[in-house]
């Protein structure tokens, strides 16, 4: 196997030129940690470390890049460019096949809590889930249906259905 030749060597800061004075005006202690002077990340302080911590503590990387969308055919260049991964995923092909049944996502009991409040698993929304328990309270309810011992198990179901369903989108 074939060793692979770098032209620079990383050296730990801690470990490299210790002899370095800090380079915080003022200070003469060991500049022992190396602190960035721009987004290049090719040119560095070298401070001590109280000095390092005070510097990296107001230092931003993005600082001055835009936050919009870049425009068309305008290059987009931040420091991870090109870092992506190298896999390409296709364990469960094209989504456009499951017509919004997005039912694999969920266990077996969350389902059935689905089914319970007449909910299709791929438009679940906390809002969605609210307006529909409060539809259907008004169908189920006890004292809509006095005497129905199967609206009441309905209720009963749906209200737990319900509790589980809002805890888990909240």
């Amino acid at each position: 196997m074939k060793k692979t030749k770098h032209s620079k060597k990383y050296f730990a800061p801690q470990t490299e030129d210790t002899s370095r004075i800090c380079d915080f005006e003022g200070c003469t202690c060991k500049g022992e940690y190396k602190a960035p002077k721009d987004r290049s990340l090719k040119d560095y302080y070298w401070f001590c470390l109280d000095h390092v911590q005070a510097y990296n503590s107001k230092w931003n990387y993005y600082e001055g890049i835009s936050t919009d969308a870049p425009e068309e055919g305008e290059d987009f260049d931040l420091h991870f460019k090109g870092f992506g991964p190298n896999v390409k995923y296709n364990f469960m092909g094209d989504f456009d096949n499951y017509n919004n049944d997005f039912s694999f996502l969920y266990t077996k009991e969350e389902l059935k809590y689905f089914e319970i409040m007449d909910i299709k698993p791929g438009e679940a929304t906390l809002e969605l889930i609210k307006k529909q328990y409060k539809k259907l309270v008004k169908k189920y309810h006890p004292d809509m249906n006095q005497g129905d011992k199967e609206m009441e198990e309905k209720f009963k179901r749906l209200s737990v259905a319900y509790k589980y369903l809002l805890n888990k989108f909240t």
